[in-house]
């Protein structure tokens, strides 16, 4: 079974959001994150994103949406846009319609060898 290397499950609610989020020892702005349902103790990646900014006003425009969130902080923006290509294309996220997009202002490019966005 693939793992995401995100670290979660956390309920999507206010509180976790601070309490894992907004309250962490490593936080940066730039992250990356998986939402969806948590069943019979698995979660399940339904949407793949990233933040550049803050990711706890990123996670919060989802409430009420999905059950759970799981996260990554990076330490670049490149990096960041890199684990959300790999995860869309590993666990193809039935709520992504399109592939990720470019963080703005960079000419970065999909990491994932097959895919038509790569270099």
């Amino acid at each position: 079974m693939a793992q995401s290397g995100l670290i979660g499950p956390y309920s999507l609610t206010e509180e976790e959001i601070e309490r894992f989020v907004t309250g962490a020892e490593d936080w940066s702005s730039a992250a990356v994150y998986a939402l969806g349902p948590v069943k019979d103790k698995r979660f399940y990646i339904r949407r793949v994103g990233h933040a550049d900014g803050n990711l706890a006003d990123e996670l919060l425009t989802f409430l009420g949406q999905y059950a759970a969130f799981r996260f990554q902080f990076y330490r670049s923006t490149r990096s960041a846009y890199d684990k959300e290509c790999r995860l869309y294309h590993e666990f193809k996220p039935r709520d992504n319609v399109t592939h990720p997009v470019k963080p703005k202002n960079t000419k970065f490019n999909c990491p994932v060898a097959s895919c038509e966005m790569a270099e």
